[in-house]
């Protein structure tokens, strides 16, 4: 196990790099799912200032005008978008010319549609609802609505085209001013004389969008956005049936939460609306992050099976583990929440928003319910399902209302709302709970028996691998090692070792036995009895790429080489296995591992144990030491050229336990081991940096006696010692850090991350530029002794064996020095690339520190 996979700070981007460099790359989605979100909260905390304000300023019945004109707006003006902004959004990415006359095309198509719709409701209303017509407040403020229905639809098109030109911030710009303008404006005509009427505030409302479209429009133009505005009808040919299954979808979205405030005002009264509706904006903003969270997912994985798995998994944790505690403390505090508004407020509708807290689940299960369908392509269906969900939901409100008032009718929804829910959540949980299909184990004949799921630490380094290289040996051929393999596989067919590692399922997959005879002719290369070079064999694994072998082994020469995967342990389970096999292949035995308990739980017992009992330690706890900041410099073309180079000495160790109870008692040798290596690089040239380094740490340390883990438990924290010359400053940071235990924290929050971003399956690419001047960035890796190799059959003395642990992962400016100690002997290795540092001057840095370590610290101290 070596430091640079434990921290891959040094390494390429990958998934192990933490969570912003995870989420690298993507950027633009995630700045415009931010920027839906932000619009969100926004118009939310805007619109409880906004009906607040208007409490306290008009009359009730003015209120309830307004509120129902607002849902007419909302209502009408979402029907006449006519899924053409959700259609913009899949469009227009694909689009290089004339975007904006589609844009215009649909804004202009979306107008007119919802202008007619205004009209329809205005005579619908005069006709057979008296309840609505009396909410109009005459002729002016009637006129007022419809075009207020008309300018809504328009902006909702706008502010979607923006989402698709992956422009969200500007739509968030135009929602804000949006916001803070009709609030200004409520608050100018609030101190004007007389009595405020529903037609003045819908004039605040109708204000804002036109004035907020217009400061859009100037920012448009002074960034060159728009090439040109000529709308054409031609535009939308071909284009007709996606629009309308999306439509289906948005009215599904909307039309409840839109028409429920209508229909409160038609069956009771504009009084009782105007209770209800505020009580309905409270509970808006909790209602908005799932419908905002499901667009962003058709965004982001439009078409993408593969990828909508995760994004799901993490949309229902953001919506259910942020939103759910929040509507429980809505339900508990309903009626001083509608106090805020005034004594009316909470007698009528504080019950009404306790029932209405208790909706959020259903609510949130029904939007990822059209999220999936729209990436799925399943529109249709979804659609005339979510439409007969949403008249249910209205004609459960309307008997509701009628039998037993304003709490009768928002329980009616929260039931049919449940009944959906129950409905719509399999399709969800399938996508959440999907297993992964390693198609690969099919295409190549494996028959796999069964599979084992890796655990979150398994998980947490499948990207990563390491390789061990032994030798010279005697009596040790490729062929005895497939046949110790296939014993040990006849004794124990889920061992590990003899699994298949499947990387996109997270899986070790159990394989029967005749697959698993091709399988260990494939994991295990004959380079013949010939000479070898033993360093020439662990580049070679190292150039190899990731595959379904957890153990890939190379036998030549009397050399056994090793790359085993991360996954399945770190130095401790490594070496136990190395031995197993060497020794069973020169006795011609089957191989025999025991097997071993899996401890799910003992990292959070560990961490329970070091801080849950003690929060006098959580502060320190939750305090992690952070790499410096990497700062801009110079860079030149790069590429990848992982090697290693060896040296090892069987009298040094004798020499550093001298000068350490001279100069430094009680400093461990691996600490004299890394100041040695730093100080011979900056003898030789180089300039390492010296803001700190990347130490391993076993944190077995705080297990309970008796608890072994028989995977990785490590985790490479960064350290700053005083001086990276200084064994003593080495010595006393690396201990100082492991007394507070707060690896553990920072191997819980990896876990935790794996449970919501997925299996990290392999690393990212290598980048293609390396500072022109590079700075060494070290890793630093002690496995301790290797004594439990000592009795292999060495064909040489310990002064001549070959015990090499590389890893297969580094950063372009990294250097990773990794040492172990074997019946004796220093081993050392240092990994890097060949094409960022000269590998003569790196191996001439390990003789220095084979031959006086003593000499190059003291020319520092």
């Amino acid at each position: 196990m070596t430091a640079t996979e434990a921290a891959p700070r040094h390494a390429a981007p990958g998934p192990a790099s933490g969570i912003l460099t995870a989420l690298k790359g993507h950027v633009d989605l995630f700045l415009n799912a931010g920027s839906l979100m932000a619009t969100t909260l926004i118009t939310s905390l805007f619109g409880f200032a906004y009906w607040w304000v208007a409490a306290h300023v008009a009359p009730l019945e003015a209120v309830g005008q307004a509120s129902a004109a607002v849902s007419a707006m909302t209502l009408i003006g979402t029907i006449g978008m006519f899924g053409m902004g959700t259609m913009l959004i899949s469009e227009l990415p694909s689009i290089s010319r004339g975007r904006w006359d589609l844009i215009s095309t649909c804004v202009l198509a979306a107008g007119t549609a919802a202008t007619t719709g205004g009209l329809i409701y205005v005579a619908v209303a005069h006709l057979w609802i008296p309840g609505l017509k009396d909410a109009f407040g005459g002729t002016a403020a009637t006129a007022l609505l419809v075009a207020g229905i008309a300018l809504n639809a328009m902006t909702l098109v706008l502010d979607e085209a923006m989402v698709g030109l992956l422009q969200g911030p500007l739509q968030l710009m135009r929602n804000a001013w949006f916001s803070v303008i009709k609030l200004v404006l409520l608050g100018l005509v609030a101190v004007l004389p007389g009595t405020l009427t529903g037609g003045e505030l819908l004039l605040t409302w109708v204000a804002g969008v036109v004035t907020s479209t217009a400061i859009l429009f100037r920012a448009l133009r002074r960034r060159r956005m728009i090439d040109s505005l000529r709308p054409s009808a031609r535009l939308l040919r071909g284009r007709g049936r996606a629009t309308f299954d999306h439509n289906l979808l948005n009215l599904a979205t909307y039309l409840p939460r839109a028409a429920l405030p209508l229909v409160v005002t038609a069956v009771l009264s504009a009084e009782a609306n105007a209770a209800f509706y505020t009580a309905f904006m409270v509970l808006s903003f909790l209602a908005m992050v799932p419908g905002n969270v499901a667009l962003t997912l058709f965004a982001v994985t439009a078409g993408d099976r593969a990828a909508l798995r995760g994004k799901v998994r993490v949309g229902l944790l953001i919506c259910l583990g942020g939103g759910l505690p929040v509507s429980l403390v809505v339900l508990l505090l309903a009626e001083p929440i509608m106090s805020l508004f005034g004594a009316a407020y909470a007698t009528t509708a504080g019950g009404a928003l306790a029932i209405l807290a208790l909706t959020y689940v259903p609510f949130v299960f029904h939007h990822f319910f059209l999220a999936i369908s729209r990436v799925n392509g399943s529109l249709r269906g979804a659609g005339v399902f979510s439409v007969f969900a949403g008249v249910a939901e209205l004609l459960a409100a309307w008997y509701g209302g009628t039998q037993h008032g304003l709490n009768g009718l928002v329980t009616a929804v929260a039931v049919v709302m449940a009944i959906e829910m129950v409905l719509v959540a399999p399709t969800v949980l399938r996508v959440v709970f999907a297993p992964v299909i390693d198609k690969s184990a099919v295409a190549e004949g494996v028959n796999v028996m069964s599979t084992t799921s890796l655990t979150l630490r398994e998980r947490a380094w499948l990207p990563l691998e390491y390789i061990r290289t032994v030798g010279p040996l005697t009596g040790v051929t490729a062929e005895r090692v497939r046949n110790a393999l296939i014993g040990l596989h006849t004794a124990d067919p889920t061992h590990r070792a003899v699994s298949r590692l499947d990387r996109s399922g997270a899986n070790w997959q159990h394989m029967d036995a005749a697959s698993f005879a091709r399988y260990v002719t494939e994991a295990v290369t004959d380079l013949g009895h010939g000479p070898v070079d033993f360093d020439a064999m662990t580049r070679h694994l190292q150039a190899e790429p990731r595959a379904h072998h957890p153990v890939r082994i190379l036998v030549g020469g009397g050399y056994f080489a090793m790359k085993v995967a991360h996954a399945y342990g770190d130095a401790g389970p490594v070496n136990a296995l190395v031995h197993e096999l060497v020794q069973a292949a020169y006795e011609g035995r089957a191989a025999r591992i025991a097997p071993s308990k899996r401890h799910r739980t003992a990292l959070v017992k560990a961490w329970w144990k070091q801080f849950g009992l003690h929060p006098g330690r959580w502060k320190q706890g939750l305090s992690f030491p952070r790499p410096p900041h990497t700062e801009d410099v110079p860079t030149r073309p790069w590429q990848a050229n992982l090697t290693v180079v060896t040296a090892r000495s069987g009298g040094v160790l004798g020499d550093m336990r001298l000068w350490r109870d001279q100069y430094a008692p009680g400093v461990t040798t691996s600490a004299i081991t890394f100041a040695a290596f730093t100080a011979a690089l900056r003898d030789l040239g180089f300039q390492p940096d010296l803001r700190g380094g990347t130490f391993l740490a076993d944190a077995r340390r705080y297990l309970d006696s008796g608890v072994s883990v028989d995977s990785n438990f490590c985790q490479g924290p960064f350290l700053s010692p005083p001086s990276l010359t200084d064994p003593v400053a080495i010595h006393k940071t690396l201990k100082a850090e492991l007394a507070t235990g707060r690896i553990l924290t920072m191997m819980l929050l990896r876990e935790g991350k794996i449970m919501l971003t997925g299996t990290p399956g392999m690393p990212d690419p290598y980048p293609v530029t390396v500072a022109a001047e590079p700075k060494p960035r070290l890793t630093f890796s002690n496995q301790g002794r290797h004594d439990v190799l000592g009795d292999l059959p060495w064909a040489v003395g310990p002064a001549g064996r070959v015990n090499q642990s590389v890893p297969t992962l580094n950063g372009p400016e990294g250097i990773t020095l990794t040492t172990s100690e074997m019946n004796g002997v220093l081993h050392l290795e240092a990994t890097f690339h060949s094409t960022t540092y000269d590998p003569a001057v790196v191996a001439r840095a390990l003789e220095l520190v084979c031959a006086d370590p003593a000499g190059l610290i003291m020319a520092y101290r």
